[in-house]
């Protein structure tokens, strides 16, 4: 964006340079570079005999003109010069609303998780307010929601997946869980004979359809659930059941498979 913009400031002050050859100086009609004359008579190379000066001057000018600034020491004096400067306002005000919209998109979408966030707990007070939830029951779902964020980022990576091609989702999901997997026996086991067996398609095709199964929910404090059918992956907070203290990275209910009649 920076460098179109660089590339647009630089065609301006060409086009603004051009007025010059447009109006020659012996035809008796002021121009902007005359004002240049009376600053510089004591110098020995002037903006109107160097080119380089001119053109660090008609950048100048069309620098400050497509950014708004309008210091206004530069300014047309007769009526070639307004038609181009009108022609430069014109391009320049285009031209800088078009890359600030483009910088402020893509600045809002490199935190489209933090947009999302916000945006859920905006609904969630303007629920609180027009059901008139009780102030307890307010710290309650907003201590919920903040102390869930890392969560609801992870499942809306799994919308993602979901939208893979069966096989890609399958290696991702793999990888993906590879970590938890070999903290449960059976699949552990399954997965090494399925990197070593001539069968292991089989091994595979089992452990990709159990992790793919996998659901993510969101519990609130001091909130009891559970299944004896179940197997439970913790990836935050803490846990408490007859077997003890689970913390993030625990996984219990590994005999599910031996407990679901459907398996």
């Amino acid at each position: 964006f920076f460098c179109i913009l660089l590339l647009i400031t630089h065609w301006l002050a060409n086009l603004w340079a051009l007025t010059l050859v447009l109006i020659e100086e012996d035809e008796g009609v002021p121009r902007w570079i005359d004002e240049f004359d009376a600053r510089e008579k004591n110098f020995v190379t002037k903006t109107k005999d160097s080119a380089v000066k001119l053109y660090i001057t008609c950048l100048y000018f069309t620098s400050y003109t497509i950014t708004s600034v309008g210091y206004g020491d530069i300014s047309p004096k007769n009526i070639v010069e307004t038609v181009v400067c009108t022609i430069v306002l014109v391009i320049s005000g285009i031209s800088w609303a078009v890359v600030l919209g483009q910088v402020c998109g893509t600045i809002a979408n490199l935190s489209k998780d933090e947009q999302e966030f916000r945006s859920s707990m905006d609904e969630l007070n303007h629920m609180m307010s027009d059901r008139v939830l009780p102030a307890k029951m307010r710290r309650r779902l907003r201590s919920f929601f903040l102390s869930n964020k890392l969560a609801q980022r992870r499942a809306r990576h799994m919308r993602v997946v979901d939208s893979l091609s069966p096989g890609l989702r399958g290696e991702v999901v793999m990888e993906m869980s590879r970590v938890w997997i070999e903290k449960v026996s059976l699949l552990s086991s399954l997965l090494h004979e399925a990197e070593a067996s001539s069968h292991g398609a089989y091994f595979h095709g089992f452990i990709v359809d159990v992790t793919v199964g996998l659901q993510t929910s969101f519990h609130a404090q001091s909130e009891v659930f559970g299944s004896m059918q179940a197997l439970y992956i913790l990836s935050r907070g803490l846990v408490s059941n007859k077997c003890g203290i689970h913390s993030a990275g625990s996984v219990w209910g590994v005999g599910f498979v031996l407990s679901d009649t459907k398996l």
